[in-house]
């Protein structure tokens, strides 16, 4: 049966339709769409909504739309309660050695109850785990003992977070050598100070491990923690830009264009990054802190990223890579990194839209660009089902040998 505007809403979703492709067409940064003839997308998809009878058939057509633009921070969330809010088991599966695996398992799910572990083989796709919440789904795994089991188990609807998402330790392998970690989840507001108060315990470390994967990113907040690995003194290092200022400009970004551009130092939260851009035409070029009154970090740094590491802690590991002697170890980051705004659309739909795009100081333009390690760490299953952290485990002996 249709909800929303299924057949209890006249006109049926073409209303929704036009809100979704007008919000695009206004407030997608690039104004080439990507070489997307996005005008003539709207026209192919337009007439394929005759074929739209709920929510869950509405929101895979505007998926395959967006997909067109081929860019992340472009996804369209129907409403709470809705049928097409398709839920997963709470457990995160990748490829190890050439099969579905479980690499995370949440012990609050159905499935953590039903015996699903790391290191778990799935037999079967793993894209069958989606579905209404509360359903139930049957899977076959064989475990990390060699057993094979049927698993009948609950779709559930999780959400985990961490507030502030930030942690760190020393630890201390040999007399006279210390070491240090710092776990950073999320850059979001009030990052700077908890980047000031972590580097405040860590900075007479020996060397730094830096934790970034499974980030899911945030906000320019992200280059305090990075100033503290820079050289004194502020530089730029990226330069955010919005569609108003590409059209002005008239060509791709130039390193003159982002030298002469509107300074902003300091902007470490969600509101006064659009207030930056906003109040400067659509473009804020973003330096480093000058950290007055701090202590730089001297020691020898690893970064930990994997293909979860996104968005702002890309951007992050970017700032690092450039502008730091950081070495990189884990896995290829999530080529995830512009800048979304999430517009209220009717009926309780919402609609997220990369505004801005991001340049380094030189002009390379590194949008959805994925940071490669320097030294790539592939896990194994035996690594899952031993509870073994390989990536860890590689850091501490590079900084610690």
């Amino acid at each position: 049966m249709g909800t929303a505007f299924g057949v209890e809403a006249p006109g049926g979703y073409r209303p929704l339709f036009e809100q979704v492709w007008t919000t695009v067409e206004t407030n997608f940064y690039d104004p080439g769409f990507h070489g997307t003839d996005w005008a003539a997308v709207g026209q192919r998809y337009r007439g394929q909504l005759g074929s739209v009878a709920d929510d869950a058939a509405f929101q895979a057509l505007v998926a395959r739309m967006l997909g067109e633009l081929k860019v992340s921070h472009v996804a369209l969330a129907p409403p709470a309660g809705s049928g097409a809010r398709a839920r997963g088991i709470g457990a995160r599966f990748e490829r190890v050695e050439g099969a579905a695996t479980a690499v995370e398992v949440s012990p609050l799910s159905d499935a953590w109850r039903q015996g699903l572990r790391p290191g778990d083989r799935l037999q079967g796709p793993a894209d069958a785990l989606a579905g209404p919440i509360g359903s139930r789904v049957d899977l076959n795994v064989r475990t990390c003992a060699g057993a094979t089991r049927a698993l009948r188990v609950a779709r559930v609807g999780l959400s985990a977070s961490e507030s502030p998402g930030w942690r760190w330790s020393r630890y201390a392998p040999r007399k006279g050598l210390s070491l240090g970690y710092l776990r950073v989840d999320r850059f979001d507001d009030g990052a700077a100070e908890l980047a000031d108060r972590a580097m405040s315990d860590l900075g007479d470390t020996q060397g730094l491990i830096l934790d970034l994967r499974r980030n899911s990113g945030g906000n320019t907040s992200a280059l305090r923690l990075a100033s503290y690995f820079m050289q004194p003194g502020e530089r730029p290092v990226f330069a955010l830009y919005a569609r108003s200022y590409l059209q002005s400009l008239g060509r791709r970004p130039s390193a003159a264009d982002i030298a002469r551009g509107p300074k902003t130092i300091g902007a470490y939260t969600d509101a006064a990054v659009f207030e930056a851009i906003g109040a400067q035409h659509g473009a804020a070029v973003f330096h480093s802190d000058p950290l007055p009154g701090k202590t730089r970090y001297r020691s020898p740094v690893v970064v930990l990223i994997d293909g979860e590491t996104a968005s702002a802690g890309e951007g992050f590991a970017w700032a690092m890579r450039l502008y730091s002697g950081a070495r990189f170890f884990g896995r290829d980051s999530a080529g995830a990194l512009l800048s979304g705004e999430t517009f209220e659309l009717a009926r309780g739909w919402s609609l997220t839209v990369p505004v801005h795009g991001l340049w380094a100081a030189d002009g390379r333009d590194l949008g959805d660009r994925p940071m490669t390690p320097d030294r790539r760490i592939e896990w194994t299953r035996a690594d899952l089902c031993s509870g073994r952290d390989p990536d860890l485990e590689a850091a501490i002996d590079a900084l610690a040998p």
